[in-house]
């Protein structure tokens, strides 16, 4: 597998536009990358054919309210080659040869501080301010760790802000020490200091994952009763 800096450099421009526009989603068709890069149809199009050509890319069939199904594209497993991962393999080198030397609960006890130290920090550089403000201020970091995330907002009151991460850059340490899904868990309450569910999904081999933001509910207002007069 390429390195992400080389595979970055050796795929630029529209190509990698449009393969994350696609991880951002569940496929889109050629109208839809229309819409979200600044080329013709004939030319996402032209790039589209290319990636599938090259494996990075494959088709499916979308139902549609009226006539026939459309053709949607998507990324195959291959294409994680283009986002962050640097490093993460000797991460989990590291962690084993740890293991090796130490015992298996070190590398858990190592990860565990990582976490609650970043926890630490994110939580004391956002500082006191509302949710929605704690929410795009830590999406904001997390975009630029490489997570690829996107905030979906309540639908109405009561409802459950949404963060969807599209990309892990340490999904082999996840898959190594399934304890990271609780860290993250653990990382998102520490840092937005509300309840959170964390659901992870791998439709077709890609990876999706899920956090769920309960909005605290205001406490019930207090209503004094007014004593009624007598007579």
């Amino acid at each position: 597998m390429m390195s992400d800096s080389f595979s970055r450099k050796a795929l630029k421009g529209h190509k990698l536009q449009i393969l994350s526009e696609i991880k951002r989603s569940d496929g889109l068709s050629v109208g839809e990358l229309c819409k979200r890069v600044k080329l013709s149809y004939m030319g996402i199009k032209q790039h589209c054919v290319a990636l599938e050509r090259e494996g990075f890319l494959a088709t499916c069939r979308r139902p549609k309210l009226v006539g026939r199904p459309e053709k949607a594209y998507r990324l195959t497993p291959r294409a994680n080659e283009f986002f962050p991962n640097e490093y993460t393999q000797l991460t989990c080198a590291i962690l084993q040869t740890i293991a090796d030397l130490y015992g298996p609960a070190t590398p858990l006890k190592i990860l565990y501080r990582i976490y609650q130290r970043e926890g630490e920090r994110a939580a004391r550089e956002i500082g006191e301010v509302a949710l929605e403000e704690r929410i795009r201020q830590w999406v904001a970091m997390r975009e630029v760790q490489g997570y690829m995330p996107e905030v979906r907002r309540p639908e109405k009151e009561g409802d459950s802000w949404v963060v969807v991460e599209y990309h892990s850059p340490i999904l082999p340490i996840l898959d190594l020490y399934p304890v990271v899904r609780e860290l993250e868990k653990r990382l998102y309450e520490q840092v937005l200091g509300v309840p959170v569910i964390r659901e992870e999904a791998r439709p077709n081999g890609l990876y999706r994952c899920s956090f769920l933001v309960f909005v605290p509910m205001p406490p019930p207002s207090m209503v004094s009763e007014t004593p009624q007069e007598n007579g």
